[in-house]
């Protein structure tokens, strides 16, 4: 009888840790459940429930706030009214599907978005709908009753700058003139790089204008020198306009490697000049080729001393927070695996017009985002040959 009685008492014991594993493994499901629908709320936005919103996750530790249905958003007495308004610095996306025909004041106000596509049924936006800030696209005409500017879509480039919007990688922009300074020596200047990225650019659907300051064996001391003839040109364009949207920066052949601490001292007082006036602007530093003359005196291969310039052009843009070029790893990847193609001039030194061509190319892709591949302009060269280095460029800037 006792064996039983504590078979019984080891069986009770037995089934009440099993009941609390089973609710307190109820009570965690039941948490969580909870715990996501507080997460990604939704709302009925009207009374009749035609208009809805409703929280999802953007993969970045934010929100995509999607508005759906048929009819308006409503107005809001002040952006804390809106039923978002608590979690509104994490919504980094508003998708407005369509049907939706309005969006009330103050609806999005507080949200931390840059940019929003309206949808075709859109016909208002209310006053402080979106952030003052914020890029608002449509696709035809909206009445914005604050008056602020939205965009209208175009397909193709457009005849009036900043008017007008696009997808690009996906992506909404604004179609604007891109407004390039090429600054460097006979290596930016040989066969005509800088008219050579305009027209790679236009062809591929971009709006850019071009400007260079060059001459030939010029080092970047030399151009940040004001008392130099070329560095005042340099300090005269950039006081001359604050429309400047990139910089290119191209030092003397492989002075990257033979005087480094010249040559980031140079770019650093650029950087500095540049943005004294150009504040906006985006500062690219080109890492140019290997070339045999200089490859045989340090006893490498073309492949190996670029390699080189482009860990230093590399290192720099580490040190200053600058972007690279890298013309000359597309220059090794053709050198390498098209040795038909002769990228150089008779010098075996400076660019032919098949070198100057992919350094464009190369620039185009990384400084526009472009997929330059797909552009019209062939120039001199046969299609195929363009279409391969068009190739080159793409996959040494995006990958393959």
């Amino acid at each position: 009888m006792e064996y039983r009685r504590n078979g019984m008492r080891k069986f009770s014991t037995y089934a009440v840790a099993v009941l609390l594993m089973i609710m307190v493994v109820a009570a965690l499901l039941l948490t969580s459940a909870c715990s996501k629908e507080e997460e990604f709320p939704s709302w009925n936005l009207t009374a009749d429930g035609s208009v809805t919103a409703r929280f999802s996750d953007n993969g970045k530790h934010g929100f995509i706030l999607t508005v759906e249905g048929n009819g308006a958003i409503p107005d809001y007495a002040s952006a804390k009214e809106a039923p978002w308004y608590y979690r509104s610095g994490r919504v980094t996306s508003i998708a407005i599907e369509e049907g939706i025909t309005a969006v009330g004041d103050n609806a999005f106000a507080e949200c931390a978005v840059e940019s929003v596509v309206l949808p075709r049924s859109m016909v208002s936006v209310g006053e402080k709908s979106f952030p003052q800030d914020a890029q608002v696209c449509a696709y035809s005409q909206v009445n914005a009753k604050d008056g602020r500017k939205v965009f209208l879509y175009s397909e193709t480039k457009p005849q009036t700058d900043g008017e007008y919007w696009r997808f690009k990688n996906g992506v909404a922009v604004v179609w604007e003139t891109i407004r390039v300074l090429f600054i460097g020596n006979s290596f930016t200047y040989y066969s005509g790089i800088p008219s050579l990225f305009g027209q790679i650019a236009e062809g591929a659907g971009e709006m850019v204008e071009v400007d260079s300051v060059t001459n030939g064996s010029w080092t970047l001391t030399k151009f940040a020198d004001e008392t130099d003839e070329y560095g005042k040109q340099v300090s005269d364009k950039l006081n001359a306009t604050d429309e400047y949207d990139v910089v290119v920066l191209q030092e003397q052949s492989t002075r990257p490697l033979t005087n480094y601490s010249a040559f980031e001292s140079a770019v650093r007082a650029l950087k500095a000049k540049i943005k004294g006036t150009q504040e906006n602007c985006e500062i690219y530093l080109y890492s140019t080729w290997g070339y045999a003359e200089a490859a045989e005196t340090r006893k490498e291969t073309i492949p190996e001393l670029e390699a080189e310039i482009r860990k230093a052009y590399e290192k720099a843009a580490g040190e200053l927070n600058l972007q690279v070029c890298q013309v000359g790893k597309a220059f090794s990847t053709v050198y390498t695996e098209y040795p038909d193609i002769n990228l150089y001039f008779g010098d075996n030194k400076h660019p032919s017009y098949v070198g100057a061509y992919l350094s464009a190319c190369v620039h185009a892709a990384t400084i526009l985002g472009c997929d330059v591949r797909e552009t019209t302009f062939d120039g001199t060269l046969e299609s195929d040959t363009a279409a391969l280095l068009r190739g080159v460029a793409y996959e040494t800037v995006f990958g393959a």
